[in-house]
């Protein structure tokens, strides 16, 4: 696979800086994870630094070439993380409430896939046109899909930072995923936190992201945010992924879209896998290229110790 990779993160005007990014590569495939811990709840910090670990040792501990079910992977990485935030905050003395938001891209064989949970965004750009972007799980969010505000008037509305899901709460989130996209050359794909996506708009995103050297225009394009929004500026971070290869010819994994994952109906799906493989196991060899089973398996083994640290 031939990109560009670029990642980059400052503290705004805040004391600290609570967000985490992580990026992981290997021959055919690269993750991108980016957390946006909640300053109003205490361990910000804490739960976005788990979810990004988590994910980090999920797809590190996976030992097939392919990931064959790319967005379950996804959806049950943000689950485990989930748990562990959750579990973390209630051993801690006294018990904290983290919380954190999400988005998860996994890139493979030419593909993107997905992820996300909050109001971290992920914008798909083409040609210096946005393709598409996730839609915020909040207040303004909904109010904009429902017609009573435009997305400019969203970051200046009162209701902007209320959050209607994030990971670290009382029930498990309703995880949203993007549909199996292929990339074509020029492809240019951006994760970030609000704290960039409210001080700069899609088309002044776009203009910084045609620079062609990535590096470059990642950092520009944050600084160019935290002085726009001086000492206002919240948390800034960005992962940005510009594809340079031919169109893929694998041929796609999923054979439709699921805009939305209930986490207890992919885990209820997953023990069915589980059950349906130990049966299979009795009777002949598991088959090697039926990699989820042995993924989900590696993943639960690694998450169940790092909740026990």
């Amino acid at each position: 696979m031939k990109y560009q990779l670029a990642y980059h993160s400052l503290a705004g005007g805040r004391e600290t800086n609570q967000d985490r990014i992580v990026c992981v590569e290997r021959d055919n495939a690269v993750l991108m994870v980016l957390a946006d811990g909640l300053g109003g709840h205490e361990g910000g910090a804490l739960a976005a630094e788990i979810l990004t670990r988590t994910a980090q040792h999920a797809f590190e501990s996976v030992r097939q070439p392919l990931i064959t079910k790319p967005s379950a992977f996804l959806t049950l990485t943000i689950v485990q993380a989930h748990k562990a935030i959750v579990a973390r905050g209630a051993a801690m003395n006294p018990p904290l409430t983290p919380r954190t938001t999400c988005v998860l891209c996994l890139v493979q064989d030419g593909y993107a896939y997905w992820a996300h949970v909050g109001d971290s965004r992920l914008y798909h750009f083409r040609a210096g046109q946005v393709l598409r972007r996730t839609l915020d799980h909040t207040v303004t969010e909904q109010m904009h899909l429902d017609g009573v505000i435009s997305e400019e008037e969203m970051k200046h509305h009162p209701d902007k930072s209320r959050l209607l899901k994030a990971l670290g709460g009382s029930h498990p989130p309703t995880i949203s995923l993007g549909e199996e996209t292929p990339l074509m050359p020029g492809d240019t794909l951006l994760l970030c936190t609000d704290g960039l996506w409210e001080a700069l708009n899609t088309e002044e995103l776009a203009r910084h992201l045609r620079r062609p050297e990535l590096d470059e225009a990642v950092e520009e394009m944050l600084f160019a945010a935290e002085t726009r929004m001086r000492q206002h500026a919240d948390n800034l971070s960005a992962i940005s992924l510009r594809w340079e290869d031919a169109p893929t010819t694998a041929l796609p994994l999923q054979s439709h879209g699921v805009p939305e994952a209930n986490p207890q109906t992919l885990l209820t799906d997953t023990e069915a896998l589980l059950a349906g493989r130990k049966r299979k196991t009795e009777a002949k060899p598991p088959d090697p290229k039926k990699s989820l089973d042995a993924t989900i398996d590696e993943l639960e083994a690694f998450l169940a110790k790092f909740e026990k640290q």
